[in-house]
C-alpha cells in the first residue's frame, strides 16, 4: 500500500500543488480591486433632476424613441432619455425633448481621460497606445451603441460608448486572473466535457490518497527484529 500510496501522490502532486496556490490567490485577491473597477464619467456639471421636464410620453409621441426608456444621467450633466429608434440607439435631452448627438473623437477621450484620472490606479493604465471603432450593446439604450475603443500602454483595454458614457475596462491582469480560476476548477483544455473528465478522474484519485494516507498512519508498525535474529535469519537463508 506504502508504494500505491507513493504512486498516487506523484501523479497528484502537481494538481493540488495548483490547487493550493490559485486557492492562496482567491483569498488574497491581489490587485482585484484594480482588476474589475468600475470607472465612470464624471458628469461635467452637477445634475438636476428637477430640470427632465419632458414626459417619457412626449418623447415617444415625438417619434425620436421607441419604448422602452432609461432616464439617467448624460456625461454633460445633462439628464436623457436613453433608448432606441429602430436599431439605432438615441439618447434625448430631458429638459429640451432634443436628441444628443453621439460624442466626437475629442469627446469621446475627454470623457476617457477625467474617468481614469478619479480612479486609484489611475498610473497602471499608462498613455494610449491604440484605438479602433467597435458596436457593443448598452444596458441604457438596449441596443448595440458605437464604441470607441481605446489600447494603453498599462496592457488594458478600456471601451466608452460615444452615446450613453458607459465604460468598460479590461486587460492583462483580468486574464491573468480568469486563467487561475480555470487552472483551479481544471478547465485545462478548450473542450467542457474533457474538463469535466478530468473532475471525475481527479476526484475519485484524490480521495483514494487521503484514505491509503490515513490507511498507513493506522497501519501498526511492523516489529523490529534484534541483530542476533537478523545474522539467524541470513545464516538460515
Amino acid at each position: 500500500m506504502r508504494r500505491f500510496h507513493r504512486w498516487l501522490g506523484t501523479i497528484l502532486v502537481l494538481p493540488l500543488v495548483l490547487w493550493i496556490a490559485t486557492g492562496v490567490l482567491f483569498h488574497v485577491k491581489h490587485r482585484y480591486d484594480e482588476a474589475y473597477e468600475a470607472l465612470a464619467v464624471p458628469p461635467e456639471s452637477v445634475t438636476d433632476w428637477s430640470r427632465a421636464t419632458v414626459a417619457p410620453a412626449e418623447v415617444l409621441a415625438s417619434g425620436l424613441a421607441d419604448a422602452p426608456l432609461t432616464l439617467a444621467a448624460h456625461p454633460s450633466g445633462r439628464l436623457a432619455y436613453f433608448g432606441r429608434r429602430g436599431d439605432a440607439p438615441v439618447a434625448i435631452d430631458a429638459q429640451t425633448g432634443r436628441p444628443i448627438e453621439p460624442a466626437d473623437d475629442a469627446l469621446a477621450r475627454r470623457w476617457l481621460a477625467a474617468a481614469i484620472a478619479r480612479s486609484p490606479h489611475a498610473s497602471r493604465y499608462g498613455v494610449e497606445v491604440g484605438s479602433e471603432e467597435a458596436r457593443e450593446p448598452s444596458a441604457r439604450t438596449g441596443a448595440d451603441d458605437p464604441v470607441l475603443v481605446v489600447r494603453t500602454s498599462g496592457d488594458k483595454t478600456v471601451r466608452i460608448d460615444r452615446v450613453t458614457g458607459e465604460i468598460r475596462q479590461s486587460g492583462a491582469l483580468n486574464s491573468f486572473i480568469d486563467a487561475t480560476y480555470a487552472v483551479h476548477y481544471l478547465q485545462w483544455t478548450p473542450w467542457p466535457a474533457l474538463n469535466v473528465a478530468l473532475v471525475l478522474v481527479a476526484v475519485p484519485l484524490v480521495l483514494l490518497l487521503a484514505f491509503t494516507g490515513v490507511r498507513l498512519l493506522l497501519q501498526k508498525p511492523a516489529p523490529l527484529r534484534s541483530a542476533p535474529q537478523r545474522d539467524a535469519g541470513r545464516s538460515r537463508g
